[in-house]
């Protein structure tokens, strides 16, 4: 009786300590997002043998795992890690995705930079990575994240893009009809980090959603928010416009994840998955 009992023992300790194994698929572009429960003290995540912020509730956690635009499809390993134990592990297969093209025509001086404008766009630009590189360890927000707006979207996510016949890019975030000084609410609660004219996106505000997640609301006419600001998902936050690098008035919503902006459609479509409302 007493070998059967040390037997059964051993057998579970075993199965407990079988680390999960899991497969899931993502595209270019695209974020998911992960909940698991994980019992230990300090468990940490690494993606491609970089670390990623966990959201710690209890023994749930959560993040959000991305593929950049860029990928080049090769699949990647996401790890949940105790010091050296590997208590979960994710393959991540990538598949491919097809993006659309458009032709634009935009003001010439916003194409070819002047000396002082390129000046300018790489000062913003320094400030924008400090910013991008200082979000909250935890999540700002207890909810599914929202469009922005309810108009049509003139223009969706990876979008490549011809500016006047010439230089060609990507479009890296959704575009929405929107006139000149409609409102424009927060997709989600978080914390103001940045509120003001920039080159590019001209009046703008990014807001940190914790976990290196972010929202951008480019191209405002006013901002009605200050940096350091809480707000509320649904909560105002600017006017739309047709301020800085643009074809005409409209609303440019954004969304970077540790660092690359994704399609903001796909992280509603994911966090709808998760938060019960």
């Amino acid at each position: 009786m007493n070998l059967m009992i040390f037997i059964l023992m051993i057998s579970i300790n075993v199965f407990a300590n079988t680390p999960i194994s899991k497969e899931m698929t993502i595209r270019p572009g695209d974020v998911r997002w992960l909940e698991l429960e994980l019992t230990g003290n300090d468990i940490k995540l690494y993606c491609k043998n970089n670390p990623i912020k966990v959201n710690k509730e209890n023994n749930k956690l959560q993040a959000a795992i991305v593929e950049t635009y860029f990928s080049d499809l090769t699949p990647f390993t996401c790890e949940f890690k105790e010091r050296d134990q590997v208590l979960a592990s994710i393959l991540f297969k990538v598949e491919k995705r097809v993006f659309l093209e458009e032709k634009l025509k935009v003001n010439p001086k916003t194409i070819k930079l002047s000396p002082k404008d390129q000046e300018r766009a790489d000062k913003e630009q320094v400030i924008l990575n400090k910013i991008y590189a200082s979000s909250f360890s935890n999540i700002l927000f207890n909810g599914s994240f929202r469009g922005p707006m309810n108009s049509t979207v003139t223009s969706v996510y990876g979008t490549r893009r011809v500016y006047n016949g010439q230089k060609k890019g990507q479009h890296l975030g959704i575009d929405y009809r929107a006139a000149v000084g409609e409102k424009v609410p927060t997709t989600n609660s978080g914390r103001v980090v940045f509120s003001g004219d920039l080159f590019y996106t001209g009046w703008t505000v990014i807001i940190d959603h914790g976990l290196d997640i972010f929202s951008v609301y480019g191209h405002l006419s006013k901002t009605l928010v200050q940096t350091g600001q809480l707000v509320e998902r649904g909560e105002l936050i600017g006017l739309s416009g047709n301020t800085g690098r643009t074809s005409g008035p409209h609303l440019h919503w954004g969304v970077k994840v540790q660092g690359h902006y994704i399609d903001g459609f796909v992280l509603i479509d994911e966090t709808k998955k998760y938060f019960n409302e």
